[in-house]
């Protein structure tokens, strides 16, 4: 497996596997075309975004990180937005050795950390766990409803 910045040509291909994912258990996301395309420009095409791409030997985009980079007080950190592998590649290995992969290389960016949001009654919470994440005791993510 090799990890690369995500390339505007692997574009298509990354919200077709974004969709395979998302679209299934345990999500089940109902997104439309239009709502899908500006999501994924608003997270690949900012200053800060960074976007990481996982290929298999086959050279066959099997997963992708999603994110920012933000300065902070301790430093640079990497904000993961959205972080998904294709479902047959789920649970051997990959996600995991994904997630290395991304340390690699932003460590060689001078990147002291890593910060993700999951919701805890999804596999998610436990692999991010299983991978060195922890919660923060004193932190909370909210979210407030503006409109019916």
């Amino acid at each position: 497996m090799k990890v690369s910045i995500l390339r505007k040509s692997d574009y298509e291909e990354m919200k077709k596997l974004f969709l395979d994912v998302f679209s299934n258990e345990p999500w089940f996301d109902k997104w439309n075309r239009e709502q899908l395309d500006r999501y994924m420009k608003d997270l690949t095409e900012n200053n800060n975004s960074l976007s990481f791409a996982l290929f298999d030997e086959k050279e066959e985009l099997i997963g992708c990180s999603l994110g920012y980079i933000f300065n902070w007080w301790e430093g640079r950190e990497y904000f993961i937005k959205e972080f998904f592998i294709s479902r047959k590649n789920q649970s051997h290995g990959a996600g995991s050795t994904f997630l290395t992969l991304i340390e690699e290389r932003l460590r060689a960016e001078d990147v002291q950390h890593i910060t993700l949001a999951t919701e805890k009654t999804v596999p998610a919470y436990h692999f991010y766990q299983k991978n060195g994440f922890s919660v923060l005791e004193n932190s909370a993510f909210l979210v407030k409803k503006v409109s019916e």
